[in-house]
């Protein structure tokens, strides 16, 4: 019944569309993998699900952290064939399926861009829904802050223009509200920027100086104005010390960057062991963040036949998991950075070897991100700082209980720092193991959610299990 296709066990192509993005959920075996050509297709998939009761989920680029974007024995809606990009006027009209090279690519060969995440093979979908959080996220917002309508299949089959005026409380859940709950979006529709060049720069102290580093960087990013993001990293392997990088785009020049740098030298107390500075276009700066490869953009994506993936691709998949917190205010007092590093110092001693941890202070909130009220819509992290990830990656060969081994170092570095965080997560990285997880990711907002998902899919057709 579909104009597109489905893929089932036993098809030549049906091991390439049962992947998400980690190579830890290969063993999930969906029943079926759809790829709609078109509103009117997904509408069939969810009147199949609910008069067969098969378990149906959307999967937009399978970047889920859980991976809940597959379902073993039921259905899942692979949007990736509904992946068009097309520009009109100051919006932009955005297939659910787009993945976010393609978006910048696009955008940027045009000299405009919308504040969006960095990895290229995420999905458009996933990443919006949950807000959507970039290095012109200061400047200009969340994704979500940018849409102004979707096209979205609800669960009673209904293909529905969702916006201000039109079932306005359907559209300000979709602003924030998560992936996979409420209906199945099909396209966004989102209000651009203008882009120019930006100034980059990256920096490394002394392994030494981590503390005076960290707390420099959290004073220096209250300090900052809009146009500029910045992040500090420490990534970390068995059998090495860990390495400390921070990172900084501004959006106004290399002169204001290096300004900015020098203040950043002063309140850590020395300068950089090295650093180095490069202007290059918008669309350049965000591809070498995101670690493209060179050559065409066929080559950032996952390498594959089906839609979302190009035979060309050259990108990677790793498996790992993730915690997040959302720091306010001052950020980690000297305590909470001393339990950093002491969990990077043990991580030789607690991991086995081949794979890496990583702890990330991400400034991607402030700015335009904070002036919004945080009942606007249903992104509710409105006063945060900055976003903290904590992540720990494993190699193919790992064992299930080496992986075990890897995610102990994670959880218990994400313990050592429950004294002091505040309790509030992004949803856009699910964490499986997160209690109070309504609470974490949707705050106040929370109790309007839920009536929208009442209103929408009062029957559950959409679930898993930190569905609204």
């Amino acid at each position: 019944e579909l104009d597109g296709r489905v893929v089932r066990p036993g098809d030549g192509d049906y091991a390439e569309a049962r992947q998400l993005f980690q190579p830890r959920y290969d063993s999930v075996a969906p029943g079926a993998v759809a790829y709609p050509a078109h509103a009117g297709d997904v509408a069939v998939c969810l009147d199949f699900a609910r008069r067969s009761a098969a378990r149906v989920v959307p999967r937009g680029g399978g970047h889920g952290y859980a991976g809940w974007s597959t379902v073993d024995a039921g259905l899942v809606v692979d949007l990736g064939a509904m992946a068009g990009v097309a520009v009109e006027g100051d919006e932009v009209h955005v297939g659910a399926g787009a993945r976010l090279a393609d978006v910048h690519a696009a955008l940027a060969g045009r000299g405009l861009g919308v504040p969006a995440g960095l990895c290229p093979s995420v999905g458009i979908a996933g990443l919006t829904l949950g807000g959507g959080l970039g290095i012109a996220s200061r400047a200009h917002g969340t994704t979500s802050d940018r849409l102004t309508g979707a096209r979205v299949v609800t669960p009673d089959g209904v293909v529905r223009e969702a916006g201000p005026d039109r079932d306005p409380e359907l559209f300000w859940a979709l602003r924030g509200g998560g992936g996979g709950n409420f209906g199945v979006v099909t396209e966004f529709r989102l209000r651009t920027h203008p882009v120019g060049d930006a100034a980059f720069a990256e920096l490394h102290w002394a392994g030494a100086d981590s503390a005076a580093v960290v707390r420099g960087w959290q004073r220096w990013l209250g300090g900052l104005a809009d146009p500029f993001w910045s992040q500090a990293e420490f990534t970390v392997e068995a059998g090495s010390a860990a390495a400390l990088a921070v990172r900084a785009v501004c959006l106004d020049g290399r002169a204001e960057l290096e300004r900015e740098l020098s203040r950043l030298a002063g309140l850590v107390g020395r300068g950089p062991r090295d650093s180095w500075i490069t202007v290059r276009s918008y669309g350049n700066t965000v591809r070498a963040l995101a670690g493209c490869p060179g050559g065409g953009p066929e080559r950032c994506r996952l390498p594959g036949r089906l839609p979302g993936r190009d035979p060309r691709g050259l990108l990677g998949r790793d498996s790992y998991a993730a915690r997040s917190d959302f720091w306010g205010g001052p950020g980690l007092p000297d305590a909470a950075v001393g339990a950093v590093l002491d969990a990077l110092g043990r991580y030789g001693r607690e991991v086995p070897p081949g794979g890496t941890g990583v702890v990330q202070f991400d400034g991607v909130c402030g700015g335009a991100v904070n002036r919004v009220p945080a009942g606007a819509t249903a992104f509710v992290h409105r006063d945060s700082a900055f976003l903290a990830q904590y992540l720990a990656y494993w190699p193919p060969s790992a064992t299930p209980a080496e992986a075990t081994r890897h995610q102990d170092w994670l959880d218990g570095l994400w313990r050592a720092l429950r004294p002091w965080a505040g309790g509030r997560a992004y949803q856009n990285y699910a964490d499986p193991k997160l209690t109070g997880w309504r609470e974490a990711y949707y705050g106040p907002n929370l109790a309007r959610l839920e009536q929208v998902r009442r209103t929408y899919d009062p029957e559950r057709l959409l679930r898993f299990p930190q569905a609204v």
